[in-house]
């Protein structure tokens, strides 16, 4: 289950007939959209890359959702990724909308930070989605309450919630990919290995490490003392590996941010995000940005909205003038891009393979 995930890579090659499209200058559906059902969370995790914005408490129209998840299957979207600048499961019907989105024939995942999932809950999720990932970001209940900004006694809450859903996977001998993943922080650092052997016994799938990236407009701050020191023993973690868990440094976010190898954003097309005002973006660091809004699908069809001049237009602009040197590193598209960028601008000697 766990020998062919990838954290970091890119699937679009196994999606080459809407590339091809997309190549060929036709005006082409996403493939993946991320969407927040709601703008407000119930922790405030210290190192939160939408610290710039509030946390108003906006939910998403289920009505309206369930018409989208139609016009989406309809229009061969191919996956929803329930997460964004909120805490998805504090919508009320969140776990209808995952059912609705399943029926549709939509793949579904989701971000959480897993202190709301119940057993009820946790048996629809680990029917439904194709994997779930969980914050979890100390190895201690004070550490936990500390980066998380709650209480200390959520951290025990979200391992016995993790624990159902472990469960409920085995009872339902279901497909989900069940994933923990952690920040690498000062203040989180020496915890790291407790933690992992913590989620090994527990029985999630994978446990992924992955290093602070500062959003331009967030002021908090840190950086890892004695970085290469902490890397290498990381790295030893591995040992913990089965064919049943697998641990995960993101080893390349850890490295020098490396000049992007891309000079243009050009995922616009294959990947989008929808916040809960119904407002969609190029990608998640630009929400609230109105020059990467394409857009409203709260009052007209997303079709409407994404065939519109408005929306055909930013996404022009973004992909002919935006400054990828000044996007957060390791973004989302960042590896979409990659692979675009390469198609655009093919090598010399194409031929000789």
């Amino acid at each position: 289950m766990t020998k062919r995930l990838e954290l970091d890579g890119n699937k679009m090659i196994h999606h080459l007939d809407r590339v091809q499209d997309w190549k060929a200058g036709k005006v082409i559906n996403p493939i993946y959209i991320a969407f927040s059902p709601t703008s407000l969370c119930n922790h405030k995790c210290t190192f939160c890359v939408y610290h710039y914005k509030e946390f108003k408490p906006i939910f998403f129209p289920t009505a309206r959702y369930e018409e989208l998840v139609q016009e989406w299957s309809a229009l061969q979207v191919k996956s929803l990724f329930f997460a964004g600048d909120g805490e998805p499961l504090l919508h009320k019907d969140a776990i209808q909308m995952v059912q609705k989105t399943r029926s549709a024939g939509i793949d579904i995942a989701m971000n959480t930070n897993g202190r709301l999932l119940t057993k009820e809950k946790a048996e629809v999720l680990a029917k439904d989605l194709d994997w779930i990932r969980v914050s979890v970001n100390g190895g201690s209940a004070k550490n936990y309450g500390k980066i998380h900004q709650t209480s200390e006694k959520d951290f025990e809450i979200v391992l016995a919630n993790l624990q159902e859903l472990v469960r409920q996977k085995k009872n339902q001998n279901a497909k989900i990919v069940i994933g923990a993943q952690c920040v690498l922080l000062n203040e989180n650092q020496q915890e790291i290995e407790t933690l992992a052997k913590l989620l090994k016994e527990i029985g999630v799938d994978y446990f992924a490490v992955k290093p602070f990236l500062k959003h331009p407009l967030t002021e908090w701050e840190t950086e890892l003392e004695n970085r290469q020191e902490i890397i290498q023993r990381l790295l030893k973690l591995e040992s913990l590996n089965t064919d049943s868990f697998k641990f995960v440094l993101r080893e390349s976010h850890f490295q020098t941010i490396p000049k992007r190898a891309y000079s243009k954003c050009l995922s616009g097309d294959f990947m989008i995000e929808v916040d809960a005002k119904g407002d969609v973006y190029s990608c998640g660091p630009y929400i609230g940005d109105e020059s990467h809004r394409y857009g409203n699908i709260l009052e007209q069809s997303f079709e409407k909205m994404w065939n519109s001049e408005e929306c055909r237009s930013k996404m022009k602009k973004i992909q002919c003038h935006l400054d990828v040197s000044k996007c957060m590193p390791f973004c989302r598209p960042d590896s979409v891009n990659k692979f675009l960028w390469d198609l655009k601008n093919p090598p010399e000697h194409l031929n000789y393979i």
